[in-house]
């Protein structure tokens, strides 16, 4: 009986409950409305927060590495002011400073039986407690470093750990402050070299590394060469390089190029009579005289070394030819990409090889007088002028490569294919081939590419171009059929000194 009355109660009750839902619907019906501008915000904010948190959460390491940083940059900053409040008490900074970067030696820490070991280190003990409390430590366990930039000689600090791709220095040197542009983005190079703050700033063709160069150079080189900025992503310091192609002369007589035995390309036959000291001759970078011809890569290196040198390497060609590319004055249009690059002695007329002569006449012996594409001479960035790097003879260098190992085209063509053509490199790369642009070609005067046989070898990497137009002369120009023991009489060389 109990149980029925219960039962009772709760669907009375419940029937009360909907009667009073039903009678609050019909109140408020018509009045019901969605939600306010400010409850919206109110609410993305929120979920703002959470999302914050949550990535706070879901990636811990960055916010550490962020704690990090924010310490690194705090502590260089305090050894620079000591740094230099030393300075100013003593005349001079702690012994050890110089513009070579060296690492802080961390005393209590780099100790072997008690001793401190600093060697090659810079020990600032000096600095404490005066100037310091104590030598700030990294705080990953990393180092900080310390030199004089040379450009002010001021203390420079640098926090050689630093994390998320930052760079942490106090009074920072040039490659520093251009790669801190590059980092947060104001400083883009392009496919071309940019000459910013006196540093060549470029990239390799597939963006993943920006290098930053010195364009001018301080090496001394023998007479009648020059010397050539050297380029990090060739992994080349600066060297020297024959001004001119090489030349016979007599060893009597080192100033003056010889003109006989010639070939019919008005080039020293040297398979008739060899550069050697058996017959009273030598090679040497000088204007006059006919470039030698007629000898293979192996003879060649071998006369490099006698002279003290080395055959000139493809890194080394590309090293000379990106810098040139890179230089106003080399575009026929007077600026970098307006128009093409001078080609030299290239048009057949006459269809002979050239002798030079003074920088003062880039155009000797091509019939012009006014700015053609036969201007025979490129500047560097260094103010250097180099002759017939382009036209005149083919140039070998000492480097080579198997058939099948050769760049593929996508032409037509047989043999000869423009640098836009290329589908596959074989051993090479981009950047071992090619101007920086991938939009140059021998319409800017390239020149192009020559693969014929894809089978057999070691065939020589010949750059350049020579009096002919066979397949269009440039700087970049790659020739890829000779092989190591052959020879041909528009084909010479040049020497390096490193």
């Amino acid at each position: 009986m109990g149980t029925i009355l219960l039962s009772i109660e709760v669907k009375y009750n419940n029937k009360i409950i909907k009667n009073q839902i039903n009678n609050m619907y019909q109140h408020h019906k018509g009045r019901i409305k969605g939600f306010t501008l400010l409850e919206v915000l109110l609410v993305i904010a929120a979920i703002g927060i959470l999302a914050a948190i949550t990535l706070v959460a879901i990636n811990p390491n960055r916010q550490i590495s962020q704690v990090r940083n924010t310490q690194r940059r705090s502590d260089v900053n305090i050894i620079y002011k000591a740094l230099e409040q030393y300075n100013i008490d003593t005349g001079s900074y702690p012994t050890g400073i110089t513009s070579t970067l060296k690492d802080i030696c961390i005393t209590g820490i780099e100790q072997v039986g008690g001793v401190t070991n600093c060697t090659n280190k810079v020990d600032l003990r000096v600095l404490v407690p005066d100037y310091i409390a104590s030598i700030p430590v990294d705080p990953a366990g990393g180092i900080y470093s310390v030199s004089v930039n040379e450009e002010n000689s001021r203390i420079r600090v640098l926090a050689s750990n630093s994390e998320l791709g930052q760079i942490i220095v106090v009074n920072p040197a040039v490659e520093e402050r251009l790669q801190a542009q590059i980092t947060a983005g104001a400083l883009v190079p392009t496919a071309t070299q940019q000459l910013v703050e006196g540093r060549l700033v470029y990239t390799n063709n597939a963006n993943t590394q920006t290098y930053i160069d010195k364009p001018s150079t301080n090496i001394i080189c023998p007479t009648g060469y020059i010397p050539i900025p050297g380029n990090s992503m060739y992994n080349t310091t600066d060297f020297c390089v024959m001004k001119y192609e090489a030349k016979a002369v007599a060893i009597s007589n080192p100033t003056v190029g010889l003109k006989t035995p010639i070939t019919g390309f008005n080039t020293i036959s040297n398979n008739t009579t060899a550069t050697t000291a058996a017959n009273g001759r030598a090679i040497a970078s000088v204007a006059s005289g006919y470039p030698i011809a007629n000898i293979s890569q192996t003879t060649a290196a071998s006369y490099c070394v006698t002279a003290g040198a080395n055959l000139i390497t493809n890194a080394e060609w590309m090293t000379i030819a990106r810098n040139i590319e890179g230089v106003n004055s080399n575009w026929t249009g007077g600026s970098v990409g307006n128009g093409g690059l001078w080609r030299g002695h290239s048009d057949w007329n006459p269809n002979t090889t050239l002798e030079a002569s003074t920088d003062n006449d880039p155009y000797n012996g091509t019939g012009n007088i006014s700015p053609t594409i036969q201007k025979r001479t490129h500047a560097l960035s260094n103010g250097e002028l180099i002759w017939d790097l382009s036209g005149n003879s083919l140039e070998l260098t000492n480097d080579t490569i198997m058939g099948s190992n050769k760049l593929t085209s996508s032409s037509t063509l047989t043999g000869v294919s423009e640098f836009t053509n290329i589908t596959g490199y074989g051993s090479l790369n981009y950047d071992l081939v090619r101007p920086s642009n991938n939009t140059w070609n021998s319409s800017q005067n390239m020149g192009q590419f020559f693969i014929s046989s894809t089978s057999g070898g070691p065939f020589v990497l010949v750059r350049g171009g020579a009096v002919d137009t066979g397949f269009d002369t440039g700087i970049f120009n790659l020739y890829m059929n000779l092989v190591t023991s052959g020879w041909s009489p528009i084909v010479g060389f040049r020497c390096v000194f490193r």
